[in-house]
């Protein structure tokens, strides 16, 4: 297919593509534009909630399995917006209508919950919401790309290719559906999102970090900074310098740090490991304290990338960084079957639990700092490395 550009995806203003001056900008007034981000951090559509003529039950819940909210159980605490700010908001791109409609849900045994969103040329995204019954929150992961062209060979993502890069509404549109579905499934709400979904984001930075800028913008999605991670393979040295701009965690997906076996995993290595860690502890320089933490995440394949060879060759390579942050860690994930039919992917098994324990030894022995990531929703191939849609459509 041939990639389709940002630009080309959409010529009308959405609100949630809009700074908040630029929101206050458009309907005259900074009250108006907080009340209506009291209604998108909610998952609610001012138009429907101050509309005098519209039905007491919210919209576009046909999906779910509990009704929508009524008026009253919405709880807005901001002032209402009038008959003339709401003619404004009717000309802006509809969110739940036309930035991203909700096509389909599936729901996990473990409660992980997976979103497909139609955009408005037709294309679709995912998006998983995890919930954590020991935190009683949910973490949101979320896409930024339709493929992505990087074409790691154990991802089903990476098998798309690119079809495009989503606009900075399209990703936060994520954001407002998932807390929608949270509040009316009772779902635990959303209060750590990851940038781990579809797509790569250092191919899509200008859309990316201004929608990182308001995941937790205070007076927007008002997230807490440690709580928004954008991960990233690094296709450059100088991509971590631009997703640095947004003050959120960063984490790298290197996955290997032999640079053959990192070459064999992600075929468009184009930079040698050492180059990118250069690039990733220049982002860091000047950084507080909290936002100085970085994560290195390796997908761990059976025969692959699982040997004590590959373990001590991390550890050397994490020592550098270690000198260089606050904190460190090395998140560890189990590789995720994608029944691929043909091509590499097709031949990767998954580590025993024993197999990936005995990696995780090794670091930990060594004074890394190592966790597992538990394994969610691969029952509904909502699990990492999974996500891809199965509408491809031509670009035009």
């Amino acid at each position: 297919q041939t990639p389709v550009s940002v630009s080309q995806q959409t010529s009308s203003l959405s609100p949630l593509g809009l700074t908040l001056d630029g929101l206050e900008k458009n309907l005259g007034g900074r009250g108006r534009a907080l009340a209506c981000w009291e209604c998108f951090r909610k998952g609610v559509d001012p138009l429907w909630l101050f509309d005098p003529y519209a039905s007491d039950k919210e919209p576009c819940v046909e999906l779910l399995s509990n009704s929508g909210w009524s008026r009253s159980e919405i709880n807005h605490q901001g002032p209402e917006l009038g008959r003339k700010t709401t003619g404004v908001l009717k000309n802006l791109t509809s969110i739940e209508n036309d930035v991203a409609q909700l096509t389909h849900v599936s729901t996990s045994k473990d409660g992980t919950t997976k979103l497909l969103l139609k955009l408005m040329d037709g294309l679709e995204v995912e998006t998983v919401i995890i919930p954590w019954d020991e935190r009683k929150r949910s973490t949101l992961c979320i896409s930024s790309q339709v493929g992505c062209k990087q074409g790691c060979t154990f991802c089903a993502t990476g098998r798309m290719g690119k079809l495009r890069s989503l606009t900075c509404d399209e990703i936060l549109a994520q954001v407002y559906w998932a807390n929608k579905v949270c509040r009316i499934e009772r779902i635990y709400s959303v209060d750590n999102i990851v940038f781990m979904g579809m797509g790569e984001p250092g191919d899509n930075t200008e859309e990316v970090v201004p929608a990182a800028k308001s995941l937790v913008d205070p007076n927007m999605f008002a997230l807490a900074n440690r709580r928004v991670t954008i991960s990233t393979v690094a296709p450059n040295p100088e991509c971590f310098m631009e997703l640095a701009e947004a003050p959120v965690v960063l984490a790298w997906s290197v996955h290997a740090t032999r640079q053959e076996v990192r070459q064999a995993l992600v075929p468009t290595t184009k930079h040698s490991m050492k180059e990118l860690r250069t690039g990733l502890l220049k982002a860091l320089e000047g950084r507080s304290r909290k936002l100085s933490s970085t994560m290195l995440e390796v997908t761990l394949l059976s025969g692959v990338n699982d040997s004590y060879e590959d373990a001590m060759d991390l550890i050397e390579f994490c020592r550098p960084i270690e000198k260089s942050v606050s904190k460190l860690t090395v998140n560890l994930i189990p590789w995720n079957n994608i029944w691929a039919p043909s091509g590499a992917a097709s031949l990767f098994q998954q580590p025993t639990p024993e197999q990936v324990s005995t990696f995780q030894n090794i670091l930990t022995d060594n004074g890394i700092r190592c966790y597992i990531r538990t394994t969610r929703g691969d029952d509904e191939s909502a699990a990492c490395g999974q996500l891809a849609t199965t509408k491809r459509k031509q670009a035009l």
